[in-house]
């Protein structure tokens, strides 16, 4: 089981110190916590990973430059540490319990949790639709989730979370702010640039791959 669990860490978690959790995620803020985590007494392995709850189009926004945003590293870790779980636990038929955790409990630890409960097993809408029915308000941070369908491959974790976002704030009824960001970058010089460097990336790839192909003519030989 995975659990999401709102923080601050230190006031929350001793509300589990007493539970059977074997396994803890933390994903605090980069320099939020300096005391040790609480740990359960039941835990065995603890993986803390810090960065900032940041998307991909926010990353492109000037209030965020100084943010660490979720790297493939480190969902490279998540994902080593839930397949370290399935080793451990191969073979024995009691429940155990898995706590993860960040900063409020929506977006960097349901995207973990399901992309440990894929990692675990569940096809990728199953582990999606576990997490935010524990969870109805989760939105799963999507450049996590990016990340892991290019490891996984053919998951569609972002897709799927892209679709649960539209669906929750149409039931809201307003626009989700991300979309604003998505259209202030659209109409900045910084897109123009950056499709300018997708091109030229392009072009040059094209230049070198055609380049690489081509054959070399023999020329013939002169008699002697």
């Amino acid at each position: 089981m995975a659990c999401n669990s709102p923080c601050p860490a230190a006031p929350a978690l001793p509300r589990y110190q007493s539970g059977d959790i074997r396994y803890v995620v933390s994903l605090p803020d980069p320099g939020t916590e300096k005391e040790p985590l609480p740990l359960p007494r039941s835990s065995r392995k603890l993986l803390q990973l810090r960065f900032h709850d940041v998307d991909d189009i926010e990353m492109l926004s000037p209030q965020y430059r100084k943010c660490r945003a979720p790297q493939k590293e480190d969902v490279e870790e998540i994902i080593r540490f839930f397949n370290e779980i399935n080793l451990e636990e191969a073979g024995r038929d009691e429940q155990f319990a898995i706590l993860v955790h960040c900063e409020s409990g929506l977006s960097r630890s349901a995207a973990s949790a399901i992309i440990g409960l894929t990692c675990l097993g569940y096809d990728a809408k199953t582990a999606f639709d576990i997490v935010c029915e524990a969870n109805p308000h989760s939105l799963p941070n999507r450049r996590m989730l990016r990340i892991a369908d290019s490891i996984f491959q053919n998951t569609h974790l972002y897709q799927i979370a892209e679709d649960h976002r539209s669906a929750l704030f149409d039931y809201a009824g307003y626009e989700d702010p991300v979309k604003q960001m998505e259209r202030d970058y659209r109409q900045s010089l910084r897109y123009k640039w950056d499709q300018m460097i997708k091109k030229t990336a392009k072009l040059l790839s094209r230049l070198r791959g055609s380049s690489g192909s081509s054959t070399v003519r023999k020329l013939p030989s002169h008699a002697h």
